[in-house]
Order: C-alpha cells, then structure tokens, then sequence
C-alpha cells in the first residue's frame, strides 16, 4: 500500500458542495495533493496531459453533458493506470453494475460508495489501493474533440481498413468489410468506439460514412481490377438511412468505380434503425430494388430483431461477436447462435458469424451450419495495401 500523503487524487462532481465536501475529508485522511473539477470532460483532458500524474479518480455517477459511465468508457481508451472510486445516490445495485462496466473495460475499480460518503469508507477503499508499476499510458492518452474530427474527416484523413470474409465449407475468401481507422498525427492511434460515438454527437457520421463509403467503393473497383472477385461490406449509420436519396447516389457511385451493386454490401445495426420505418423501409427496399446486398449487423443485440427481419429484405445476417466468443461457456448464448443461424437458413439469407478468434470457435459455428465467418482467427482488419498480399498467400494456403 502506497501512503495517502503521496498520492494525487483527481475530483469529479458538478455539485460545488460535494467537491468541497470530499476535499475536506480526503483531506482529513491525510491525501497528500486533491486536484477538484465540476466535470468529467476537463478531468479527461488533465488525465490526457502526460505531463500530469493522476493515482486515483474518484467521480459522481450523475453528471450532465458526461456521466460517469462515460468517463469510465473515455478513461479505457486512453490507456491509463488509474484507481477508480464511483460516487453516487443511486440503488447500490445500478453501482455495482457500474463497477462491474468499470472491470470489463479492464480499469482497476477500487470500489464504489453511496452518498452520504462515509470518511472510514472512503479510507478503506484508499488504503486498498496498489499502484501499478506500468505508468505509460497504453492507449491514445489524449483527449479527441468535435473540431479534430471534422478536419480529418474534411480533409479525409481517415483510413479504411479491411478484414476478411471467408466461406466456411472451402475457407473461400468472399469478401471484405471495411472499417473507418483514425491515426491522429500527434495522439497517436483514436479507437473508432471514441470517434465513432463523437461524430454521432455532433452529426457528423453520415459525412464519416460517406468517407468510408467513396474510399473503399475505389477501392475494392482496383482490386476487382486485380482479379479479386470479391464482395464489399460498408457500415451505413442510421442519419446516413433517413436521407430518401442515398440508393440512388450508391448506384451513382459504384457504377462511376466499375462495381456492380452486387459487390455491395449495405450493412445497418438494428439497434440504430430509425423510429421512422417509413423512410428506412422505403430507402432500405429501393436498395435491394437496385441489387445492393442488405446486412442485418449486431444480430440478437436489439429488441426487435425478428421483426426487422419480418419488415426488410435482408439478404445477410450477421451474429454479434458477444454470442460467438461466449458459445462454448454459455448454454444461453450457444443456443442464441444456434437459433440465428437456423433462422438465417429458413429465411434463405446468408449468415455471417463475427469475431471468430479461435479453433474451437471455427469448429463450433462449421458444426451448426454457419455459411461464413469473420475474425482474428482468418485476419485482423489491415490496411489497403496489405490486403493483395495477404489475399495471394491466403488462397495459396487453402488450395
């Protein structure tokens, strides 16, 4: 146990009272420094600064603009070593959940302690407390913002990587889906769930996804060109479906590359479908009208998967990688992938099972009939130029 008097803790509540409060008793315990904000957007830029030392946060649970659940989601992507305390009035049960989210993200979760905080508590949590000995910061320790974005996207500095599709009876390379990638000159490497969620925010996706969208389309032409008779899947969000022009502006686009729509995969998460059904259904059925494939991705992670499947002509199902990986452990999620891909089959639509990692993974999904599958056990996304190569050996070592 490392002594209080050396530690530096950050403060995160938007209630000038409790700020107050818990620098006092931090204080009181014999905290050596206590560094206070009223929100969680400049407690992540003071953790992102490398030149700042932070041991512990603790935060409120309930704040505006950025909660605590979201400032446990920022604070795994930057890759730092820091003790996590939650705060909050709320059921002790939603904190334990809370702290449960904390250690999925792999942060180290000190614990959580309900209002009023209690000074021996609060202690004992402190005193627990063990520093770990990796002080670099693993990840983009580096806060992102709006405006970042938006250059890079205006200047289309993202990247588009691609990871492999193969069929499961022949490992017959099939096709590709493309996945945005930001490699921020100064912050290193931005996960998409960081970007991603920014430009949800602040309505930038369908600009993101039309980024995607023109350079892969160019892409995957250049290397039909090459002899690569394969198929492109593109992520399109639920902004970019409430626009009644866009299968028209797709035909547009893969014609001018030399692509057939049947090249095209459109994948949408049901999740994200519009309340809207009218313009989605129109704009989603215009789509097959013109021979564009249709993915229903995320399978099983909605509420309402089944009656999508009903209302639009999917021509593919993907299953969510979280029913893939548990399979084998999980009787629950082993039968959730089962009935997918049986469903799937009676529908006649293909099945895609994603993040397959391993052997017995492969082997699970082959024996309940899967058509195909995607994960790190065939090949991580990779960068255009790595693709041809990878592709030749790939086809040479399944001969």
């Amino acid at each position: 146990m490392q002594q209080l008097s050396e530690l530096c803790l950050l403060v995160v509540d938007d209630d000038p009272f409790m700020l107050a409060t818990l620098s006092s008793l931090l204080h009181a315990l014999g905290v050596g420094k206590v560094i206070r904000t009223d929100n969680a957007q400049d407690a992540l830029k003071f953790i992102a600064n490398r030149s700042n030392f932070i041991d512990i946060v603790i935060s409120d649970l309930n704040m505006p603009e950025m909660d605590g659940i979201q400032l446990l989601r920022h604070l795994s992507a930057l890759g730092v070593n820091v003790g996590i305390i939650l705060i909050s009035g709320e059921d002790p049960r939603l904190l334990e959940s809370v702290k449960s989210l904390g250690q999925q993200h792999a942060l180290t979760m000190l614990g959580t302690l309900p209002k009023p905080v209690s000074k021996a508590r609060l202690g004992e949590l402190l005193d627990s407390f063990e520093p770990s000995p990796a002080t670099t910061p693993e990840g983009p320790a580096a806060m992102v913002f709006a405006d970042e974005l938006q250059g890079a996207i205006l200047n289309r500095a993202l990247d588009v990587h691609y990871q492999p599709q193969v069929a499961v009876n022949d490992r017959r390379l099939i096709g590709v889906e493309a996945l945005a990638r930001w490699y921020h000159p100064e912050k290193g490497v931005i996960p998409p769930s960081i970007f991603i969620g920014i430009a949800e925010k602040h309505g930038m996706i369908r600009e993101l996804t039309d980024l995607v969208f023109e350079k892969s389309v160019t892409q995957a032409a250049r290397w039909r060109e090459l002899g690569f008779d394969i198929s492109l899947s593109v992520n399109f969000s639920d902004q970019s479906l409430s626009h009644l022009d866009l299968p028209e502006l797709l035909s547009e686009t893969t014609a001018s590359c030399g692509l057939s729509p049947h090249h095209l995969t459109v994948e949408v998460t049901e999740s994200h479908l519009s309340t809207d059904m009218s313009v989605t259904l129109d704009i989603l059925t215009r789509m097959r009208l013109k021979g564009f494939g249709l993915s229903i991705d995320d399978f099983g992670t909605g509420f309402s998967s089944l009656e999508k499947l009903q209302q639009i002509p999917f021509t593919e199902l993907k299953i969510d990688r979280s029913f893939v990986g548990n399979a084998a452990q999980n009787k629950a999620s082993q039968a959730i992938l089962e009935s997918s891909i049986n469903l799937a089959r009676k529908l006649n639509i293909r099945c895609i099972a994603e993040g397959v990692e391993q052997q017995a993974e492969w082997d699970l999904v082959s024996a309940l009939g899967c058509d195909c599958v995607q994960g790190f056990y065939i090949a991580r996304p990779m960068p255009a130029q790595e693709f041809p190569h990878w592709a030749r050996d790939y086809m040479i070592k399944t001969r």
